[in-house]
């Protein structure tokens, strides 16, 4: 039996959302990760490593990951007008 589109998205949702559940990932209504306000304010202060130590303690993530999302999220918040 062949499975339609729709419903293996239905099925990977689904298992996304279980994954997140377990891992404790929380994201907001457009899908991005929700994290504290102490996180944004350090973001916009350049205060990287207070961010990176707050996005490591809210995701579980490794340093090298930690480091390497929140520069991004400041490559991205430098561009935006």
């Amino acid at each position: 039996m062949d499975e339609s589109l729709e419903d293996r998205v239905k099925r990977l949702e689904q298992q996304v959302a279980s994954l997140q559940r377990y891992l404790g990932i929380q994201l907001d209504d457009s899908g991005g990760l929700r994290l504290p306000p102490e996180f944004h304010e350090a973001l916009r202060n350049g205060k990287l490593v207070k961010a990176i130590a707050i996005y490591r303690k809210e995701t579980g993530a490794s340093l090298v990951h930690a480091k390497k999302a929140v520069e991004n999220m400041q490559r991205r918040l430098s561009v935006e007008p």
